[in-house]
């Protein structure tokens, strides 16, 4: 019921937008026109075409942000009225290719292309409040929460979310007496055995169980009364706090199954994409930057750490496997340093020759990885591959851990992007960058691993302090 309000609200919004922008289209055409300027717009019904196209494809924008959508902030209204005008003037300009419409003015496309932008970011702050109260001002789900004092704090978001879509939440029961007043973040409304009378009296007509703050017995019986009174039922199940991840459902027929949030790299396009993708950024670098590279780094170790130019070290890639992983070496070889293998390296740490702490802080000692990507046992982009030691100890420190190989390790993530990198000292930098593995498995695009290369670029020039 609830994701069916949002769809239309998602799609009411996005008719809307297109309706706007093909009658700004006409509107700045005709100015243009009035105030003398010359326009030539010989295939109108074309360039319109592909306004109506891209507002299309906008409405599957929406849906991206469809968890916030009605409360969203400056700063994701900047970001979805960006991605959307990109959409609009790609369009735009594939008519004009397209034509080979040499005589369509630059002036008037840039106009429509900056008031597009205004329209579309007023449209995103405003439209979606008044869409909500026109649509279920007279449609209020009256709602009961069955659960726990505690529970409730785990759908506070949902609740303060979800009131602009007609679902008023009149308070909650639960097994136990009500806690002082102070201590109820809704109002109390007795326990379970007052639900049937609260149901009548408040003309409820939904009731959300939060069945894991609830024994069986008392979860069966709260959905029992609430169905026969006629009401929705809706099961909430934080399985995520267990899992330490989101988790979603799929329906598969007759069957239901709760599971990981999608794996986009799991469809054999997208595989052939990132395959395409490792291959056209790998060939280059192994064929023109590696040789000459190499010289200069076996002519510094020459000088100051005399023993072989590459390092390969066992590493665990996708399902497990093993693969022996290439770097150019940045420590003194040593019998210590052999058997000090799994210690992870510090700052100022001695074990380093100086041009080998230029070459990790610059990432430069990670390019012989483009081997490994050309061989396919990693990616360019992708969870970072740690010793085989660290991957046993990790996994103790968090159950999620392994999850992240599920995907080919990269020379690159999401989490190191974004800064991330370096010693891992504290339980909380373990976390956040298996948090960061997870969300990269479940989100990937090609845009994201462009994203990825981008950010990478920035770290090589300007390295974060974690890089050592």
């Amino acid at each position: 019921m609830l994701k069916n309000r949002q769809e239309g609200i998602l799609n009411l919004h996005g008719l809307w937008q297109a309706a706007c922008l093909l009658i700004l289209f006409l509107v700045i055409r005709y100015v243009f026109e009035i105030s003398g300027y010359r326009l030539k717009v010989e295939n109108l019904n074309l360039y319109m075409a592909g306004v109506a196209i891209g507002s299309v494809a906008n409405v599957r924008l929406l849906k991206r942000y469809a968890d916030q959508f009605v409360n969203l902030g400056w700063y994701r209204t900047f970001r979805l009225t960006f991605q959307q005008l990109i959409r609009i003037m790609l369009l735009q300009l594939a008519v004009v290719f397209a034509l080979k419409d040499t005589d369509i003015s630059r002036i008037f496309l840039t106009t429509y292309f900056a008031a597009s932008f205004a329209v579309l970011f007023a449209m995103n702050k405003i439209l979606p409040k008044h869409l909500c109260r026109l649509s279920f001002k007279t449609q209020v789900i009256p709602t009961i929460i069955v659960g726990s004092t505690e529970s409730l704090a785990s759908l506070e978001e949902w609740i303060n979310n979800k009131a602009s879509y007609g679902i008023e939440i009149v308070g909650y029961c639960g097994e136990k007496d009500c806690p002082p007043v102070g201590k109820q973040p809704i109002p109390c409304l007795g326990t379970i055995d007052d639900l049937a009378r609260n149901i009548e009296a408040r003309r409820i007509s939904q009731v959300v169980v939060i069945e894991k703050a609830l024994s069986p017995e008392g979860a069966k019986r709260a959905m029992s009364i609430a169905q026969r009174a006629g009401c929705r039922v809706r099961i909430y199940n934080n399985w995520q706090a267990d899992f330490q991840q989101r988790i979603m459902v799929e329906h598969e027929g007759n069957y239901t199954f709760l599971t990981y949030e999608d794996e986009p790299l799991e469809n054999p396009i997208n595989r052939m994409i990132k395959r395409g993708f490792d291959i056209a950024i790998s060939l280059p670098i192994v064929a023109f930057v590696l040789p000459p590279l190499t010289l200069f780094v076996w002519a510094f170790q020459r000088k100051q750490s005399l023993g072989p130019i590459f390092y390969a070290q066992p590493r665990t890639g996708m399902t497990k496997r093993t693969f022996h992983i290439i770097k150019y070496r940045t420590m003194h070889v040593s019998d210590a340093n052999t058997q000090n293998v799994a210690k992870q390296a510090t700052k100022g740490d001695s074990r380093i020759y100086p041009f080998g702490a230029l070459l990790r802080k610059t990432s430069l000692d990670e390019l012989p990885q483009f081997i490994n990507v050309l061989l396919g046992e990693m990616s360019v982009s992708g969870p970072r591959p740690h010793l085989i030691d660290h991957d046993r100890e990790f996994s103790e420190r968090l159950q999620v851990y392994y999850t992240r190989h599920f995907v080919k390790p990269g020379i690159t993530g999401l989490a190191q992007s974004l800064g991330l990198r370096g010693e891992i000292n504290e339980p909380e930098h373990l976390t956040k960058r298996i948090a960061y593995d997870i969300t990269y498995i479940n989100t990937w695009s090609f845009w994201l691993d462009l994203k990825i290369m981008l950010r990478t670029a920035k770290a090589v020039v300007f390295p974060p302090k974690s890089a050592y």
